[in-house]
């Protein structure tokens, strides 16, 4: 008797991310649907367990965080991380370390469109230690994040 396999791998979409068990929630907040050429504005709401480190946003001090979404809007998302990032387009930068504002997205392409983009958190913590220099050392934590969106891009209503 012979068993054949088959598997079959799609890709999947990634959308909102959320996970108790990593200790970060991401959602991105955008309409599902929009009209052609129109600008948009949208939000990501953001939990990280590096919140623990500090909650000071881009503020000279001990600890120092900067947090930001760099996006791209595309037609096919069928490509690896490291690909996002030489393809974004466009960075916003966080205005709380829970807020990342988006402004002026706009898609100039009709049907199936997403937002696909890579958030940055990144904290640098001095740790007391000085180099042979005599500079202060610091150790670097960055989480990065990928986070999709589906939307639909569509003709304006009033035209025919």
């Amino acid at each position: 008797m012979i068993t054949i396999l088959v598997l079959i791998s799609c890709k999947k979409e990634k959308k909102i991310v959320e996970s108790a068990k990593d200790n970060y929630e991401i959602s991105l907040v955008f309409p599902d649907t929009v009209f052609l050429n129109e600008r948009y504005d949208g939000k990501i709401n953001y939990r990280n367990n590096l919140d623990t480190l500090t909650t000071e946003i881009r503020k000279l001090q001990k600890n120092t965080r900067f947090l930001e979404f760099a996006l791209t809007q595309t037609k096919d998302i069928n490509y690896e991380d490291n690909h996002l990032k030489k393809i974004a387009n466009d960075t916003f930068v966080a205005t709380s370390n829970i807020l990342i504002p988006l402004y002026n997205i706009k898609f100039n392409k009709l049907g199936l469109n997403y937002i696909d983009g890579m958030i940055t958190d990144e904290v640098m913590i001095e740790n007391g230690a000085k180099n042979d220099k005599g500079e202060p050392m610091m150790r670097i934590i960055t989480n990065e994040f990928r986070v999709t969106k589906k939307v639909l891009v569509i003709k304006d209503r009033t035209k025919k």
